[in-house]
């Protein structure tokens, strides 16, 4: 099943050595202080107090790191999402919940938001033109979550998995840009707000799946 499979994935981006998590930890920080664009290999190996052939050798390239770092920390904000969500007994109120968390962590992010404010050319490279793999990884990881809820919710399997991959799609593009023009309608600013939308919009579209 593709959102089995997505959530292993994912949950496997995050299983690194304490010694390459120590590496990553330097880029992130890198990233946060000064942006992407200005980070170089050396100013990560000089931060993890190794030197540059031990850094290129555990995680490889400046882009292979990039690409490393963000997967870690999608990794990280979907099992967030995952565990706070997975209490909620109404089927479609915890995908409503969910789309709302998902949301409120990823504008609270430290890694996204400084990346944005101080390198937003090349932040959104890699968030947009160079996300398309990370983007597939969180359809599956949605339509992985809507499927578990309705079992748990004791519903049975939909019909078309189709429509269900659609409206994972649907989810998952709407909180991309979300998080990338939140000040573009519709302005969802508070939890309340995108609560209030995705009961609204969203609830109809999870409960007619059949």
């Amino acid at each position: 099943m593709l959102g089995d499979l997505t959530l292993d994935v994912l949950l496997a981006a995050d299983d690194h050595s304490p010694a390459d998590d120590r590496l990553l930890d330097a880029a992130r920080e890198m990233f946060t202080l000064v942006g992407i664009k200005r980070t170089s290999t050396d100013d990560i190996a000089r931060r993890a107090e190794v030197n540059r052939v031990t850094l290129y050798r555990r995680l490889g390239s400046k882009d292979q790191i990039i690409r490393a770092v963000l997967l870690r920390e999608l990794a990280r904000l979907l099992t967030r999402i995952r565990d706070e969500t997975a209490a909620i007994e109404d089927f479609a109120e915890r995908v409503v919940r969910a789309f709302v968390v998902t949301v409120t962590l990823f504008r609270d992010n430290v890694l996204l938001r400084q990346s944005l404010a101080l390198d937003p050319e090349e932040s959104l490279i890699w968030l947009t033109r160079r996300f398309g793999p990370a983007l597939d990884l969180s359809v599956g990881f949605v339509a992985h979550h809507i499927r578990l809820a309705r079992e748990e919710a004791g519903l049975p399997p939909v019909r078309d998995e189709s429509d269900l991959d659609a409206l994972a799609a649907i989810m998952v593009r709407l909180i991309h840009s979300l998080i990338l023009t939140p000040d573009a309608p519709p302005r969802l600013d508070t939890p309340e707000q995108l609560h209030a939308f995705a009961d609204r919009h969203l609830r109809p579209l999870i409960v007619g799946l059949t």
